[in-house]
């Protein structure tokens, strides 16, 4: 038990290491831009207190069990060599972990003129579990990865020619929200799971890329369905106020607190129990191994409703109002502004160091955690300095996302087959809590100010931030190639009347 509170308190350590620049430069902003509310600060700083804690306890627990977890079902489903049931459950799986992802429950709720948020989470984990069902065909059978991101994303540009404009921001918004903290930790060790009983020195490369393809499902599920639905409504221009006194402030960390315990128990328990039904009928585990990992799931449960709870709490309504105070008189201050919270917003997002992590360990150090942080982290930089622009100079969606999404296909063709993998699968991963609870409502003060219609411009935020960082790590990858091809030993030309033909 003590090795648990020790290995708590340092992973407290970097969780404040993470998210403590961000909390420095959003307060920054709160003092420059609005009035001094103490107990609005108050608030940002207990809620600062809760993602760190929550943070911590979530790193404990995926990997105490949501990557336990999406291992051994992963490596069960490839030894047993039933192609059937792979399928099936690979189709199930990305239906139930998408299903109930927090941030695409956020997205949904704030879609206008639609009969039912189910309409979009169901259209949302239907593609997504289509697409991880192709993942686990590619990973089986060692399809070209680049080949299907290609045409993956071909079919996407084209559907979005033809589907009504309005949804087209939010198709791609889907991109990002699907791939969230729970679903992005089980279905890369499902992945790694799969090929970790196989032999081959490919297996690093197909262990990735299963977020990536199961981005893309979500996107074209939406752009189909928008062609059936109608929606006449923008996103509302609700009044949002900082909280003024010790009541309201302990008003809304309860009623946040009580959301979330609910949320992300829908979220949790129906992953934990296919497991345990999955290995009463063909694992029968150890009973030691399944306590331990039904107590990682009582970590992450409590960790992601604190990380929850303190980012809607504190940041949402701060993000809200500073995006509608900047825009109102200080529209010049946006882009550095824009800048700055874009890098160090991803040292704040719990997926992005779980993906870190897994790629650390396997290219066994040769792409380090530092490397992808710096990297995604100056993606997203670049990417909220777009989206930031966009509302500004009210440029249409399409004009940013086709040559960004073009752009990305042409540079994985050049890129290592590894680093598109780990590429795609990070700007799924960059897209994460922060980015439906802060950026978008950043974004949507923005246009409330400016009097744009929500659904056109600040819908489509998302998706730029999740492409960017792919971009980035592609251009990263295609330098790696090069360094490494250059500093291998030239091979001596022979000089001779006779031509060399060497067979391989």
């Amino acid at each position: 038990m003590k090795g648990y509170w020790v290995n708590l308190w340092d992973k407290c350590k970097e969780s404040a290491v993470s998210i403590l620049p961000f909390f420095l430069i959003i307060t920054a902003l709160y003092l420059i831009f609005l009035p001094f509310n103490i107990w609005a600060m108050l608030t940002i700083l207990i809620s600062t207190l809760m993602m760190i804690v929550g943070m911590a306890l979530f790193g404990i627990g995926v990997d105490m069990s949501t990557m336990k977890m999406g291992g051994y079902v992963g490596s069960h489903l490839s030894k047993s060599r039933k192609l059937t049931l792979m399928l099936i459950l690979s189709f199930f799986l990305g239906f139930v972990v998408t299903i109930a992802e927090p941030d695409l429950m956020v997205l949904a709720e704030q879609v206008p003129g639609i009969s039912s948020k189910w309409v979009i989470i169901i259209t949302v984990s239907l593609g997504t579990g289509i697409f991880l069902l192709l993942s686990t065909i590619r990973t089986i059978f060692r399809l070209n990865i680049k080949v299907m991101l290609c045409i993956a994303y071909a079919t996407a540009l084209i559907l979005s020619l033809f589907a009504p404009i309005r949804f087209v921001p939010l198709s791609y918004d889907a991109m990002g929200v699907n791939t969230g903290s729970v679903s992005v930790p089980f279905i890369m060790a499902f992945g790694l799971g799969i090929c970790a009983v196989r032999s081959g020195k490919n297996n690093q490369e197909d262990g990735f890329g299963l977020v990536a393809l199961a981005s893309i499902g979500p996107i074209m599920a939406v752009l189909l369905v928008s062609l059936f639905i109608k929606s006449s409504g923008t996103i509302t221009s609700e009044t949002v106020q900082m909280v003024g006194s010790v009541g309201e402030m302990g008003t809304s960390l309860l009623q946040n607190i009580l959301s979330y315990l609910k949320e992300v128990f829908i979220v949790i328990i129906p992953i934990f129990l296919f497991f345990i039904v999955y290995n009463i009928w063909v694992l029968k585990l150890p009973k030691v191994v399944i306590l331990r990992i039904f107590v990682g799931i009582i970590y992450c449960y409590v960790g992601l409703t604190l990380f929850l709870t303190g980012v809607t709490a504190g940041y949402l309504p701060a993000a809200t109002i500073l995006g509608a105070t900047i825009a109102d008189g200080h529209q010049w201050a946006l882009a550095p502004i824009s800048l700055v919270v874009g890098f160090f917003l991803v040292f704040a997002e719990p997926a992005v160091h779980v993906l870190n992590k897994q790629v650390e360990d396997i290219t066994d150090g040769v792409i380090s955690k530092k490397t992808m942080l710096i990297s995604i982290s100056i993606g997203v930089s670049i990417a909220m300095l777009l989206v930031v622009m966009r509302a500004i100079l009210h440029i249409g969606f399409l004009w940013i996302i086709a040559p960004l999404t073009i752009l990305m296909i042409v540079l994985c063709v050049f890129a290592p087959n590894l680093f598109v993998s780990i590429a795609f699968d990070s700007g799924g991963v960059a897209a994460g809590s922060l980015t439906a609870s802060f950026v978008l409502p950043f974004v949507v003060g923005i246009c409330q100010t400016l009097a744009l219609d929500g659904m056109e411009y600040a819908f489509g935020t998302i998706a730029i931030i999740a492409i960017l960082p792919t971009i980035v790590i592609e251009i990263m990858g295609i330098r790696y190639a090069y360094i490494l091809n250059k500093s291998k030993p030239k091979r001596r030309k022979v000089h001779s009347e006779v031509t060399i033909i060497d067979f391989e």
